[in-house]
């Protein structure tokens, strides 16, 4: 937010500064002037809402990241709409070709920002993906290193920690196919904590897992 607050004061000391050599340098103010100033004052406008489609959503550093080539295009247009506007106070052009730079320019910032914003959710959304195929083993691991934890027999605590050094280096990668397996193996490894004799049921649960990992071998 303070970084935010800082660029915000950035771009109005900047906007200041423009007007303030626009509307005092000693030139003549044609219409194409006029019409530069305007499309100028456009691109510093533009800035802000730039930066919140930048930032829509962005709930986490990954997402944040993904919206600085948005902000970049908005600074690149406002810095060639800068150029283009000190030309033509410099070489008088026509009205015309001082509307057609300014909305090529505004047209290629908007394609640009469009673009890139779609990008950014589209990679974003297969992050959210990614975590959710994940999240399956992460959740299993840890269910497993906490019942391992609490057993007091020192051969079952054992066989509990190999089973749950297996889930650990089993693919992370989950899918809709392995939805019943993967059921299954939850159901069984929520029995560890409560049933007495758990050799077999680890035993049960291990060929499980070894039977989802080869299935997890087929998908890829």
């Amino acid at each position: 937010m303070k970084n935010r607050k800082n660029a915000y004061l950035i771009l109005a000391i900047a906007f200041v500064v423009f007007n303030v050599i626009a509307l005092v340098i000693p030139i003549e103010r044609t219409t194409s002037f006029w019409i530069a100033y305007a499309f100028t004052i456009l691109a510093f406008v533009i800035q802000p809402a730039i930066w919140l489609i930048a930032f829509k959503d962005a709930d986490t550093l990954s997402i944040k990241f993904l919206g600085i080539p948005i902000i970049h295009i908005g600074i690149v247009y406002l810095i060639l709409q800068l150029v283009a506007f000190t030309v033509i106070c410099i070489i008088p052009v026509d009205s015309w070709l001082s509307v057609i730079v300014g909305i090529v320019l505004l047209g290629f910032t908007l394609i640009g920002v469009v673009a890139a914003n779609f990008g950014k959710k589209v990679i974003s959304g297969t992050d959210v993906k990614v975590k959710e195929k994940v999240s399956y083993i992460r959740t299993l691991q840890a269910e497993m290193e906490l019942i391992s934890d609490a057993e007091k027999d020192h051969s079952i605590k054992t066989e509990l920690q190999k089973l749950t050094e297996a889930i650990r280096y089993s693919d992370p990668m989950s899918d809709y196919s392995l939805a019943d397996i993967e059921k299954t193996i939850s159901e069984k490894v929520s029995e560890l904590k409560s049933i007495g004799d758990k050799s077999q049921l680890i035993s049960e649960i291990t060929n499980l897992v070894a039977e989802r990992n080869k299935k997890c071998k087929l998908l890829k």
